[in-house]
């Protein structure tokens, strides 16, 4: 799975030391130490691959516990998923913190439990102080408790900014380089940006402007002569009044009746009488508007007017000849169906068994190379469908085998174009938890 996609290197800010193997890692931890591990990466396939790896190495009577998680499990579902995979048939309570629940449980058997946990990123703040609980509390009791993670570079940031509920009971590790992590380091720091463009802040700058926009106008306004009542008001012929002597003056408007056209301003000293107010009002004169005749046109107008006639009948005529185009056969071309859309998924086939097989691949889409699809086609395969990062994944798996002997005398002899994949050895068990979890993440 790793050749699918491009691993981000999270541990770049480490840079003297040398990268060595994150599974040689867990081993060490889980053998000395014994803290609960978080392994970190940016690539999901890159920690399906660690964590299959893991599994594959756990001897046969190690009781194994893995769960794919997934956004849409709480933390009850989880506790019982958990239990229920250890200790088939005991009953307990889903609401009982995993530490307790688990190490009363494992004080009866007196056996090995490993607990892996793919998509931490999906975990809650109290689940996980929960396994790390465990970790602790199984170390000091001496019995043999196993909590591996992985998560993406989100879930380290919520170990680094609760780091006080963590302290000398998880270890980050990252899967790139293999090297432990520390709560500090620069890569689980954002980047914080002074000013955020929310709506809240596009309201407050769209306010701003238009107060600004408003004194712009209002300091434009007062600018203006008509806001300056200072200055005296200049009248007609150049006369200078001032505004407080002309309001104070009493003004009547009166048609003259000598001329309909004309307005004439009258003062109280020569008023209308009350006769000529009276004819007005009952024989009222109305003002003839009088209508231009049109000048003689130049010999220049009727030049351009013929002109323009000429060339409207000419565009008339054009647009009545219509150009013959001929017609032009295309054939459509047939595209040959491709090969890879043949695969079948039978999520069935690994219900019943129980076994050992060998994970060939795994991909998100169909493009794969023409030498690998004629090596698959020589050996017997299946696949089934598992859920990554919340997106369906397809793995090509081999037949089922008995035990795992048997696997790795399979394994040994395939093809070398499939070898160039890396497969890996896998239990059944392990294929039909993916599928579960699939089937209830739809």
């Amino acid at each position: 799975m790793s050749a699918l996609t491009q691993n981000i290197d999270i541990s770049n800010d480490i840079t003297s030391v040398t990268k060595i193997s994150a599974q040689a890692r867990i081993d060490y931890i889980l053998r000395f130490s014994k803290q609960a591990i978080l392994v970190i990466d940016e690539s999901v396939e890159q920690n399906a691959t660690i964590s299959n790896q893991l599994l594959a190495s756990l001897p046969e009577q190690h009781n194994v516990a893995y769960v794919a998680l997934s956004s849409q499990f709480n933390n009850i579902q989880i506790r019982c998923r958990v239990i229920e995979q250890l200790y088939t048939g005991e009953l307990f309570d889903p609401e009982i913190s995993l530490a307790v629940s688990v190490i009363n449980l494992a004080k009866k058997s007196q056996q090995s439990i490993s607990i892996v946990l793919d998509s931490a990123q999906h975990l809650s703040l109290q689940v996980m102080h929960e396994l790390t609980q465990l970790a602790l509390i199984a170390k000091k009791a001496n019995l043999v408790v196993n909590v591996v993670m992985f998560g993406s570079l989100q879930s380290g940031r919520n170990v680094a900014v609760n780091k006080s509920l963590f302290d000398n009971k998880l270890s980050l590790l990252s899967s790139q380089s293999g090297q432990l992590l520390s709560t500090t380091s620069a890569i689980f720091k954002k980047s914080r940006t002074t000013w955020v463009l929310t709506k809240r802040n596009k309201w407050l700058l769209g306010a701003v402007l238009f107060c600004l926009a408003i004194s712009a106008v209002v300091i434009n306004l007062l600018q203006l002569d008509s806001f300056n009542f200072t200055q005296s008001i200049s009248a007609l012929k150049s006369e200078k009044v001032s505004l407080t002597e002309t309001l104070e003056q009493p003004q009547t408007m009166v048609l003259d009746a000598l001329d309909d056209t004309t307005l004439k301003t009258v003062t109280s000293k020569e008023s209308a009488i009350p006769e000529d107010i009276y004819s007005l009002l009952v024989n009222p004169k109305t003002s003839v508007m009088k209508k231009e005749l049109p000048l003689p046109a130049t010999p220049l107008d009727i030049i351009y007017a013929i002109t323009i006639e000429q060339t409207d009948s000419a565009a008339e005529n054009v647009s009545l000849v219509k150009p013959k185009i001929d017609k032009i056969e295309v054939k459509a071309t047939e595209v040959e169906p491709n090969l890879v859309n043949n695969f079948l998924v039978d999520n069935n086939f690994y219900a019943a068994k129980a076994g050992y097989v060998i994970q060939l691949s795994a991909f998100s889409d169909l493009k794969l190379p023409p030498k690998y699809l004629a090596a698959l086609a020589t050996i017997e395969y299946h696949i089934y469908q598992r859920q990554l990062n919340d997106k369906p994944l397809m793995v090509i798996t081999s037949k089922v085998y008995k035990d795992k002997a048997s696997a790795q005398v399979a394994l040994s002899s395939l093809p070398e174009s499939l070898l160039s994949r890396q497969p890996w050895i896998k239990p059944t068990s392990v294929v039909n938890n993916e599928i579960n979890a699939f089937q209830l993440s739809q």
